[in-house]
């Protein structure tokens, strides 16, 4: 019986971010990318979310490698908590991806692991798997597009893409290594699709440096600009432009300073020589003659740009005259937060651009005529979007189809439930456990797919609704000894009417304690209690808070 190659995406489908695919054949593991994914602004406290990586962790054995397609966060963010349980042999990318990823990685862990440094074109075979890299055009250098080499075909994973004419660094997607990988034979085409709804080609980067220069030259003052901390070649067009407009720039952030220092050292971001100021010497220039770099294009809630709206960024106040730049589109889930951002930058005296047509931000990603021509350079007999929300995987497969490919030849999977190849042909297969790790500081929380999570919901309530504690003090013979104690937080009514409400509660609390203290425990009293206290709420003030009961006894 011939092996199968099975390929069963982890995260990345139906959603933006935590892209993973694992890929397995005779029981030997391989994982594309190891990405996190920021969490939707109804998740309060949460840092990001990464792919629940049991299946792996149970074999981790058999994990020979993880190949990382280029150096963003939501393709690289997840390896060091990965690693924490399974350490594959290799890790393989780029050296500038390298360089991100070392970065995070526990010194202790990496002297585990061999980090294999690899260049376009080179191949590099593990066990049952040969893989390709050939270089794509994204929003950051060192990306690649992978062809992995089996005794089932050649399947290639795009990572990343957009046919750019002209980057920033002037390196070209590598057609020539694409049509020869088509002559080959490509049996499945994995393609990003995150654009897939746009149509036409997607923008090049280096149009972005036109809509700089024009804002650099009319700014009055400073101008302030978050962007992603690892996209380099949008770093690189802001020094650029602030070089020609004779500015100074300043970087702001750790993760941002030490993507600057990790591209720079590795001579793929230019930072010419005395034109970096530090924020110790801020002061010292004219406001026209600075510019400041930062992180925060999705409202994350400590990054550079939002501390600043909030005015609490310990260097950064806007000033009347502050031109402000919010150089990226919102993921789908944060276009609230960051309006909220911008909103507050206004209403602090500054001018923010922020749409498409203030010309300052283009995506990394293929639109559908970038798709169309990977097909027609490829043509694979089977195509699998991947990379977007299920809306970009439809307009994606349309693509495809009117492109050539059989209807039946165009598979949309799901998180945890893949295809297998054998012979050529492809199946779906089942589902294997999957889902989302909640990572929260140093804690990982699992959650299944489509469960939520009592603590998040909780949360969500509170900063809603507000917060009632009732403490009620009982003796050994079940009576009240101390008046019923209530503390709220948040929790706002109606002038006049708040001694009448708390008096109503405190009443319904004792009534509540006296009737059931004989015949319900104590979680049963505390629960009955609390549920009164929300109908007397919502009959006063037509809306409950979240509420806890403690119900304590004294032993004398």
């Amino acid at each position: 019986m011939s092996e199968e190659l099975k390929i069963i995406p982890l995260g990345g489908i139906g959603e933006i971010g935590k892209n993973s695919t694992l890929l397995e054949l005779d029981n030997e593991i391989v994982l594309i990318d190891c990405g996190f994914k920021f969490p939707p602004a109804d998740m309060p406290g949460v840092d990001f979310i990464i792919p629940d990586f049991s299946y792996v962790i149970k074999r981790k054995a058999n994990l020979k490698a993880v190949i990382l397609t280029h150096g963003h966060l939501d393709h690289i963010g997840a390896l060091g908590y990965l690693i924490e349980e399974a350490k594959p042999s290799f890790v393989i990318g780029s050296d500038l991806t390298l360089g991100f990823v070392k970065d995070s990685v526990k010194s202790k862990t990496k002297s585990t692991i061999e980090f294999r440094q690899v260049k376009n074109g080179e191949s590099f075979k593990i066990g049952k798997f040969t893989f390709e890299f050939i270089r794509v055009t994204h929003s950051i250098p060192g990306s690649f597009g992978v062809a992995v080499k089996t005794s089932q075909g050649t399947v290639f994973f795009t990572g990343d893409f957009k046919f750019d004419a002209t980057p920033v660094d002037g390196k070209l997607m590598d057609i020539a290594l694409l049509e020869k990988l088509r002559l080959k034979g490509v049996t499945a085409l994995l393609s990003d699709s995150t654009n897939a709804d746009e149509a036409g080609l997607t923008g090049s980067e280096s149009l972005v440096g036109q809509g700089l220069m024009k804002i650099f030259e009319k700014a009055p003052g400073r101008v302030i600009v978050s962007t992603f901390s690892t996209n380099i070649h949008r770093v690189q067009q802001l020094i650029n432009v602030s070089e020609r407009a004779g500015r100074k720039v300043v970087f702001d952030g750790r993760s941002l300073v030490e993507s600057v220092k990790i591209a720079s050292k590795l001579g793929y971001l230019r930072v010419p020589n005395g034109i970096e100021a530090s924020f110790a010497n801020i002061s010292s220039y004219a406001k026209k003659e600075i510019t400041l770099i930062t992180t925060g294009t999705q409202g994350e809630p400590m990054s550079g740009m939002v501390r600043i709206s909030n005015g609490m960024h310990n260097g950064i106040r806007i000033i009347k005259g502050d031109s402000v730049l919010i150089s990226g589109d919102p993921i789908p889930g944060n276009e609230r937060v960051v309006s909220d951002t911008v909103n507050k930058l206004f209403k602090l005296g500054a001018f923010v651009y922020y749409r498409k047509e203030d010309g300052i931000h283009v995506s990394g990603h293929c639109s559908q005529e970038d798709i169309r021509f990977m097909i027609d350079l490829l043509r694979p007999k089977y195509f699998i979007p991947v990379h977007g929300e299920f809306k970009h995987l439809v307009f994606s497969k349309r693509v495809a189809e009117e492109e050539g490919i059989q209807q039946s030849n165009i598979f949309i999977l799901e998180n945890g439930m893949g295809v297998g190849i054998t012979n050529g042909k492809m199946r779906k297969l089942p589902r294997i456990q999957s889902g989302e790790v909640i990572i929260e500081g140093n804690i990982k929380i699992p959650m299944r797919e489509d469960q939520e999570l009592t603590y998040i919901t909780e949360r969500r309530e509170m900063a809603h609704k507000g917060v009632l504690i009732a403490v009620v003090v009982l003796n050994n013979r079940g009576e009240i000894t101390r008046p019923v104690h209530l503390e709220t937080r948040g929790l706002v009514l109606l002038k006049g009417t708040e001694g009448e409400i708390i008096k109503k509660t405190k009443d319904k609390i004792v009534e509540t304690i006296k009737k059931l203290i004989k015949i319900k425990t104590q979680e049963e009293l505390e629960f009955a209690v609390e549920e009164n206290i929300k109908k007397i709420f919502k009959e006063n003030a037509k809306k409950s808070p979240t509420v806890f009961t403690l119900i304590l006894k004294e032993h004398k």
